[in-house]
């Protein structure tokens, strides 16, 4: 009876404005996996297509890392991808090794906000699948120029003029925006005015306002959260730190539970850099009592091994145990 009300009244409105509105029942939210399994299974599944994202966090943090690595992840499952490198940081020896295909990825060298919001709906309008700016922090706003030139120094100090600007550029973005996933990298300044110290991004609240899902990624140099492990030198195999632990907080998000944590270990030196997904992954089959312990002995599935770095290498180089764990998790 209702959906027969709702029909009727569709019919009624006029060809133009049909065009506007549709049953809610059609939409439909798709997501994209990230590299952190942690994450995937707080943001039930991954970021969600067709809206804003914010990843800020402190420096080194991997950032730029996590972005790449997902779209690594999205071009092998045959998605267009785009990468605007406001920070000119953005290396293609290293996004191969995260498993990019820099031959499928479209990369701008916008500095400019308004070379930004140019080439971002272009992109968008040609329905790229993901799209990454690296960084909005990066971004110059039109305070600076004059046309095409810089300003002197001494004609540029108006405050506020990076959120004012970004005010507009998630507008027309988001405007823009029909089913891309569009990731917006910030970086983590200290808050003015602030009776304490308080970390935030930059780009004013309009741009944790229209983002869905904001990630912060932080770490820090404390020996506690090093990784260390062995470098094949000749013939010596060297011990030395490659890599570090991330902490990640769904600080908001409009399609799912917010306010989860968690964290992963950031691999930058060695064979197989990136998010290491495998030992997260095992870390989740321990919060869900889906592996026991026996002193130094685990149990996974059907096998088991001794020491818990078996028990990760075991996820790594067994596929079918891999599966179960995966199908475990997130079924």
């Amino acid at each position: 009876m209702v959906i027969a009300m709702i029909d009727s009244v569709l019919r009624e409105l006029s060809p133009d404005l049909r065009k506007l509105v549709e049953q809610g029942s059609s939409f439909r939210i798709d997501r994209q996996p990230t590299p952190s399994m942690g994450l995937n299974a707080a943001l039930r599944g991954g970021l969600p297509y067709g809206r804003q994202v914010l990843l800020w966090g402190s420096k080194s943090s991997g950032k730029s890392t996590f972005c790449l690595q997902m779209l690594a992840m999205a071009q092998h499952e045959g998605r267009t991808c785009a990468w605007i490198d406001s920070e000119n940081s953005f290396d293609p020896e290293w996004a191969g090794r995260l498993g990019v295909d820099t031959n499928e990825l479209i990369v701008s060298r916008a500095h400019k906000t308004n070379d930004a919001v140019t080439v971002g709906t272009a992109l968008l309008k040609a329905k790229v699948d993901i799209l990454v700016i690296d960084s909005i922090s990066a971004l110059m706003p039109a305070v600076y120029f004059n046309k095409d030139e810089l300003k002197d120094l001494g004609d540029t100090k108006q405050m506020g003029a990076e959120a004012r600007d970004m005010t507009n550029v998630v507008k027309m973005l988001n405007y823009a925006n029909e089913n891309t996933l569009l990731v917006m990298i910030s970086q983590q300044r200290k808050a003015l005015g602030s009776m304490y110290v308080k970390n935030i991004p930059t780009g004013g609240e309009a741009v944790k306002f229209f983002s869905t899902t904001i990630i912060k990624l932080f770490s820090s140099d404390s020996e506690a959260q090093t990784v260390k492990g062995t470098i094949e030198i000749g013939d010596r195999n060297i011990e030395k730190t490659v890599g570090r632990e991330v902490n990640w907080l769904v600080e908001a998000n409009k399609v799912g539970p917010a306010f989860e944590n968690g964290k992963y270990r950031l691999i930058f030196e060695g064979p197989n850099v990136g998010i290491d997904s495998d030992e997260e992954l095992f870390s989740l089959l321990e919060m869900h009592g889906l592996t026991t312990k026996a002193g130094s002995w685990y149990d996974v599935f059907d096998e088991r091994v001794q020491g818990r770095e078996a028990a990760v290498r075991l996820l790594k180089t067994n596929k079918e145990i891999k599966e179960r764990a995966v199908s475990a998790i997130f079924s």
